[in-house]
């Protein structure tokens, strides 16, 4: 059954989030709501370091909502992995309370760059 309180949203393929700090963990939004987000990116090795801000930006505007903060929810490698040496991570991240500002250029995200609704029963 379905946990979550607000409607997650795909992005346009253009969308990125960063996890601050050193900015290795740089990977495409799988899905964003106004309660996180989850991307994939490709790595090595899991990431180990506890992150508490993301960066979200896309290629090709200039938008870019910085320091947004947030915790790691869920942190797994995908099966469709099959290189022994770089494989495929997906990442969940929940926001924690916005500053207005941020919060403001998060709805305007939500309403200016998703394309469609994510069925619940699709994906985790």
């Amino acid at each position: 059954m379905e946990r979550r309180k607000f409607i997650r949203f795909r992005t346009q393929d253009n969308a990125f989030a960063a996890l601050r700090g050193d900015f290795t963990k740089v990977g495409k939004i799988c899905d964003i709501s106004l309660n996180g987000l989850a991307f994939r990116y490709l790595a090595e090795q899991m990431l180990e370091e506890e992150y508490a801000h993301v960066d979200i930006f896309l290629s090709e505007n200039g938008f870019h909502l910085h320091h947004v903060p947030c915790g790691i929810i869920y942190h797994v490698k995908e099966s469709s992995s099959n290189s022994i040496s770089i494989s495929w991570y997906r990442c969940g991240l929940s926001f924690k309370p916005l500053k207005k500002e941020v919060q403001n250029k998060l709805d305007y995200f939500l309403d200016n760059h998703t394309i469609s609704t994510v069925l619940a029963n699709l994906e985790k």
